[in-house]
């Protein structure tokens, strides 16, 4: 029986997001990359060479990315100041989280 792979969506495609979408994508035998989210038009411009092709869905609007049908987890690679926003929406929407650091430029931030 094959063992079934988590369906990972990757949240900004700057250093680290190009990072985490690569491992997920090629090097992470129980991950499957499904989704990929950026306001960055220069950013979706690479992820259109190096990661559509593969059948990943890239969207512009982080929102619209938790929706994907079948997203179990979210990488938040995004820009630091919307770590603490992503990381509550997704958590939310429940899906399982792994958020690059820091989680917030805020202490006043609070899950609520």
């Amino acid at each position: 029986m094959a063992a079934t792979k988590l369906k990972i969506g990757c949240a900004g495609l700057g250093r680290m997001g190009k990072r985490h979408a690569l491992n997920f994508l090629q090097r992470t035998p129980r991950a499957e990359l499904v989704a990929a989210s950026s306001p960055d038009d220069a950013e979706l411009e690479w992820a259109k060479v190096h990661l559509e092709p593969y059948g990943v869905k890239l969207y512009k609007n982080y929102d619209d990315m938790l929706r994907h049908e079948g997203l179990e987890a979210v990488v938040v690679a995004s820009a630091t100041a919307v770590h603490a926003e992503q990381a509550i929406k997704a958590i939310d929407a429940e899906k399982h989280v792994l958020c690059e650091k820091p989680l917030s430029t805020s202490v006043e931030i609070s899950f609520s």
